[in-house]
C-alpha cells in the first residue's frame, strides 16, 4: 500500500529508545533512560536502533500504547488515513495534509526516577539518551515546517506539561493517563480544526474499552493485568483499578506478535503473581498464573518470554510456583549468567521493588508490599524471598528509593543492612533518588536532587552498584577501568559536582581496601552479617493458618478479572496521611492502609484506612 506523498493525516511515532528490542532484554532501554546523552555521541549507539520495516514504510515495531492508538484510529478511520513511522521515517508521511502526529512519551524530558541518580551523578544538566532521542522527533524538519497538531500521551507525557516544555517542543496536547477513552475525541477535534486543550486528565477506562492490538509491539508486549492494590504511596498504578486480561484476549495479542514476525512475548504487569487472583488479592492465583505462561510458552514462534514486575512476598508464600514458572520460563530466557545453575546457564529476571530496608519507612509508604505478611518484618521478607527465588535461578533487578518522605539516617543504615544481608544473593540492584511522580500520593512531596545526597546515601547507591557491577560478566580488565575511571571521574568531576560526601562511597566502588573504608563508611563489607534468620509473621488475620494452606487458598477459584484499587480519601496535601501516622507507633496497625483500601470484587472502594490488620480485608 502506498500512502499520499503530500502527508498521511494521522501519524504516529515513538523515540527510537522506546522501539529498539535490543538483544531480546527490556532492561536493556534502561541504559538509556541512564546515561547522559553529552558523554554518548549517538553514532555510538544508533545502529541499535535499526528496526524492521513493512514494505510500505511503516514501523514493524513500535511501543504497546502507540499501537494501542493506531488500532482505536483504525476503528474509525480507513488505512490511508493512519500510519506508524519510527522517527527517521517522518518526512515521508509527514505533509501539508496531515492534522496530528501522535507521540509516544516514557521519558521525554528525563525526569524519571532512574534518571534522578543515573545521569545526574554527572551533574544536574545530563539529560539521558531517551530525552534527546524525544526531542529529536518533537524538533524534526518535518513536523516543523508543516506544523501538525502534535498530541503526546504515554507514561511520561506529564514531564512535558510539569517542566512547562508545551511550547518550546510545539507540543498541542498532552494527555495524562491511559488514553483509551479520550485518544479518538482528541484526533477528531485535531482534524476539524479546533483548539486542543494543553493538558487532559484521561479518565480510567473500563474493561470494556480495552484494545488489542493487531500488530507487533515492542518486545511483544501484551498487556497482562493492569492495577495493583498495595497502595504505595509513590506508585500511580496502584490508584487504578486492579483488571487481569481474560486468557482468550491475551492468546489474541499474542498471535498478533507472532504473526507479523514477533518472536519475544512480554507480558506487562504491576505484579504478575496478582494475575485472575480473587480475594484475597495478595494471595497467588498459582493455577491461572501457570496456565497463562504455558499457554504462551508453547505458542510456536515464541522464542522468549521475559517476566515484568512483581513483589517479593509471594516467593515466601508460595515457594513451589517459583519451581514450577521456572520450569516453564527458564527455557524462554534470552538471559545468562554464570551464577546460574541452569544447564544453559540461563536466568529469570524480574523487576522487584524492595525501595527501602526499613520496616519503619515501609509502614508508612508501602505497607501493602508486605502482604500476607507483617510490615514490621519486611527484612525477613525480602531475604527469604530473594533465597527462594535465587534457588530458581530468579536473579532479580531490584529496585531502591533514596530520599523517600520523612527517611531518616537510621533508616539508611537499616537500608544498608539489608544490603549486607543479601551480600551473598545474585541481584542486579537499581537504586533510584525519590522523583514524586504525577497521580501518586505522594506527587507534592519534595523531590532529592542528586548533589544534595548525603555520605549514607551515597554509600547505599555506590554500594548497590558495586554488587551490580560483580554479579554481571566482567573481564579483569573491564575491572581495572572501573577502577581506575571511577577514581579519575572523582578527582576530575565528582567531587566539584557532589562534594566531599562522596569520596569514600565512590572509593567503594573503585575497589579500595576495606580495611580504610570502614574507617569512614558505616558499612565494613568484607564482613558477614550477624543479623539472625527469623521467618517473618503473618498479619493477624491469617496468623491461625499454616502458611502452606494460606498459599492454596485461591486454589480452583474463578478466574477474577476486577478488583478496585483506588483510593478516594487520598489527600495529596499530606502524602502519607492517608497511610495513618499511627504506624510507626502501634505494631497493631502496620500495614492497616493496605488492608483496609483492598475492595470487593464488585468494585467498592473501603477507604478507612484506620481499621487494624486483623479485621477482614473487604471481599475476603
Amino acid at each position: 500500500m502506498a500512502f499520499d506523498p503530500k502527508g498521511v493525516p494521522f501519524v504516529l511515532t515513538a523515540p527510537d529508545t522506546e522501539s529498539t528490542e535490543q538483544e531480546f532484554s527490556p532492561w536493556k532501554q534502561m541504559v538509556y533512560a541512564s546515561v547522559p546523552a553529552r558523554f554518548a555521541p549517538r553514532f555510538m549507539y544508533k545502529d541499535k536502533f535499526d528496526q524492521p520495516r513493512y514494505p510500505d514504510g511503516s514501523a514493524k515495531v513500535i511501543p504497546y500504547g502507540v499501537r494501542v492508538v493506531e488500532e482505536i484510529l483504525l476503528n474509525h478511520y480507513s488505512r490511508d488515513d493512519v500510519v506508524v513511522c519510527y522517527p527517521d521515517d517522518l518526512d515521508k508521511f509527514v505533509g501539508p495534509k496531515t492534522v496530528a502526529v501522535g507521540v509516544g512519551a516514557h521519558n521525554p524530558i528525563g525526569t524519571a526516577f532512574s534518571t534522578g541518580v543515573y545521569s545526574n551523578i554527572f551533574g544536574s544538566t545530563a539529560r539521558p539518551i531517551n530525552a534527546a532521542e524525544s526531542e529529536r522527533i518533537y524538533l524534526h524538519p518535518a513536523i516543523q515546517r508543516h506544523r501538525p497538531k502534535v498530541i503526546v500521551g504515554g507514561a511520561g507525557a506529564w514531564q512535558i506539561a510539569k517542566t512547562g516544555s508545551t511550547t518550546r517542543l510545539g507540543v498541542s496536547c498532552v494527555i495524562n493517563g491511559r488514553a483509551e477513552g479520550m485518544a479518538l475525541e482528541l484526533f477528531q477535534k485535531a482534524e476539524a480544526g479546533e483548539e486542543l486543550p494543553k493538558f487532559v486528565q484521561a479518565p480510567e477506562p473500563g474493561i470494556e474499552q480495552l484494545v488489542i492490538p493487531k500488530k507487533r509491539s515492542t518486545y511483544g508486549v501484551i498487556e497482562m493485568n493492569r492495577g495493583c492494590g498495595r497502595q504505595c504511596a509513590f506508585c500511580s498504578p496502584t490508584l487504578e483499578t486492579r483488571i487481569s486480561v481474560s486468557p482468550e484476549q491475551l492468546a489474541e495479542a499474542v498471535r498478533s506478535n507472532t504473526s507479523n514476525g514477533g518472536r519475544i512475548i512480554f507480558p506487562v504487569s504491576e505484579d504478575i503473581f496478582m494475575y485472575g487472583a480473587a480475594a484475597p488479592f495478595y494471595i497467588p492465583n498459582a493455577d491461572k498464573i501457570l496456565s497463562l505462561y504455558e499457554s504462551i510458552a508453547n505458542v510456536p514462534g515464541v522464542d522468549y518470554l521475559p517476566l515484568s514486575h512483581a513483589t517479593i512476598a509471594p516467593a515466601v508464600v508460595n515457594p513451589h510456583l517459583m519451581k514450577e514458572m521456572s520450569k516453564i520460563l527458564l527455557p524462554k530466557s534470552a538471559l545468562r549468567n554464570r551464577f546460574s545453575t541452569h544447564s544453559d546457564k540461563r536466568f529469570l529476571a524480574p523487576l522487584i521493588g524492595i525501595e527501602t530496608g526499613s520496616p519503619r519507612l515501609a509502614a508508612l509508604t508501602m505497607s501493602g508490599k508486605s502482604l500476607p505478611f507483617d510490615i514490621h518484618d519486611w527484612q525477613e521478607i525480602v531475604v527469604e524471598g530473594i533465597r527462594i527465588l535465587n534457588e530458581n535461578n530468579w536473579f532479580p533487578v531490584c529496585t531502591f528509593i533514596v530520599g523517600l518522605a520523612e527517611e531518616t539516617e537510621d533508616d539508611l543504615r537499616q537500608t544498608l543492612d539489608l544490603l549486607h544481608r543479601l551480600k551473598k544473593y545474585k541481584i542486579l540492584y537499581v537504586p533510584s533518588i525519590f522523583t514524586p511522580l504525577e497521580d501518586t500520593r505522594m506527587s507534592g512531596a519534595k523531590a532529592l536532587k542528586a548533589k544534595a545526597l548525603t555520605q549514607l546515601q551515597w554509600e547505599f547507591v555506590m554500594t548497590a552498584w558495586k554488587q551490580s557491577r560483580d554479579f554481571g560478566e566482567m573481564s579483569d580488565r573491564s575491572r581495572v577501568y572501573f577502577r581506575w575511571g571511577t577514581k579519575v571521574f572523582y578527582h576530575a568531576r565528582g567531587r566539584w559536582v557532589h562534594g566531599k560526601q562522596f569520596k569514600w562511597p565512590a572509593m567503594r566502588f573503585a575497589g579500595d581496601p576495606e580495611e580504610e573504608l570502614s574507617k569512614h563508611l558505616y558499612l565494613n563489607w568484607d564482613k558477614d552479617s550477624d543479623a539472625k534468620i527469623q521467618k517473618p509473621r503473618l498479619i493477624p488475620k491469617h496468623r491461625k493458618m499454616k502458611l502452606e494452606d494460606l498459599a492454596r487458598i485461591n486454589d480452583n477459584q474463578p478466574f477474577n478479572i476486577y478488583g478496585t484499587s483506588r483510593d478516594t480519601e487520598a489527600d495529596k496535601s499530606n502524602p502519607l496521611k492517608v497511610l495513618s501516622a499511627t504506624t510507626t507507633a502501634a505494631n497493631g496497625q502496620a500495614g492497616a492502609a493496605a488492608a483496609t483500601t483492598a475492595t470487593t470484587a464488585s468494585g467498592s472502594v473501603n477507604g478507612a484506612a484506620s481499621k487494624e490488620l486483623d479485621q477482614p480485608v473487604a471481599g475476603d
